[in-house]
Parts: C-alpha cells; sequence; structure tokens
C-alpha cells in the first residue's frame, strides 16, 4: 500500500511541478532571456519525482513483464550505460553546464554529437530511463518513461526549437536542415 501511495504522491509532485516549470520556461523564451537558477532547481526536482517513480516501480515490479530476469537486467544494464555515454557526450559537447542548463546562449553547438542528433541529452536521458524500466521489469516505469518521452518531444518542438530559431535565425535553420532531430546520419 505504501508503495502505490508514494507512486501517487510523486507523480502528484510531479505533475503540479510540471505545470509551473513549463508555464516558466515558455515565458522565458517568449522574452528571449535564459533559465534562471531557480527555474533549474525546479526543473531538477519536478524530474526527480518523476525518476523516482520510475526507479520505485522498477525496484517493486509494478506491473511486471514476463521477461526472463538475467536477460532483462543485462539489456536494461547496457541500455542504461548506453544512455549515460549519449547524455555525457551531449554536456560534454556543450564544454559548459550553464550552455547545457539554458543558462549560455552566446553560440549554437554543431558539433561532436550534436552533428548526429539536435537532442543527444534527451536521448540519452530517456535511454537511461528505459534501462532502469527494462531491468527491473516494469511495465508502469516503462509507461512512466513513454509519457517523459512525450513530455520531452512536445517541449523540443513546442518550446525549444522554436525559440532556438528565434536567437539563432538562418543559422539554425540550416542546422535543423542538416541534423536530424534525435538521432540519424547529418545531412550534407
Amino acid at each position: 500500500m505504501w508503495l502505490y501511495t508514494g507512486l501517487c504522491i510523486s507523480i502528484s509532485i510531479w505533475i503540479v511541478l510540471g505545470i509551473y516549470v513549463f508555464s516558466e520556461i515558455k515565458k522565458t523564451y517568449d522574452r528571449g532571456g535564459v533559465f534562471t537558477d531557480k527555474l533549474l532547481n525546479i526543473w531538477f526536482v519536478m524530474w526527480a519525482f518523476h525518476h523516482v517513480a520510475v526507479i520505485l516501480s522498477s525496484l517493486y515490479g509494478v506491473w511486471l513483464i514476463p521477461v526472463n530476469r538475467t536477460l532483462a537486467l543485462i539489456s536494461g544494464l547496457f541500455t542504461f550505460v548506453f544512455g549515460t555515454v549519449i547524455l555525457s557526450a551531449g554536456m560534454i559537447g556543450f564544454r559548459s553546464l550553464q550552455r547545457s542548463y539554458g543558462q549560455d546562449t552566446s553560440r549554437l553547438v554543431t558539433s561532436g554529437i550534436y552533428r548526429w542528433s539536435r537532442n543527444p541529452q534527451f536521448i540519452g536521458w530517456a535511454l537511461m530511463l528505459s534501462g532502469i524500466s527494462l531491468a527491473g521489469r516494469s511495465g508502469f516505469a516503462f509507461v512512466l518513461t513513454g509519457v517523459f518521452t512525450i513530455v520531452i518531444h512536445l517541449y523540443t518542438t513546442r518550446m525549444e526549437e522554436p525559440y532556438l530559431e528565434r536567437l539563432y535565425g538562418e543559422e539554425y535553420r540550416q542546422y535543423k536542415l542538416s541534423t536530424p532531430r534525435y538521432i540519424g546520419i547529418p545531412k550534407k
């Protein structure tokens, strides 16, 4: 009983914080600003509540998927590590935490892993959550990971990309034409 109560509380807090965070991000993007430390801290707390629900669901096998335990654990670990590498490569590609967290918009990063994906950090993050879900064989964790992926996709397409296009203009439009949104081979 405590598990389901904890999951409900965690998901409820995530939703409430998400409504606030995404409305503040939209306001920030609309005025052409950068993220404040307060907004970033709430962003991290918001996703922490989501991730706690994913982790608890996986640890306790909520909506257990009938997959071989060893195979799920090995595959989940591989997926998690692969996601960690991609996420790290994206952060390293920005060469600063301020740029990585949207507080430094001095230049558009298009090199390294950003030649192959406009959003490697989000891909890495989704793979890490998928790895946790797979290792725990939790259908509920997969649902939460799917919701994460949809929310990030909507954030990227509805808020971030239009903002970046306004900020960097033609340079970003050309980048969009040559680089896949999530992952792929760069176009000439």
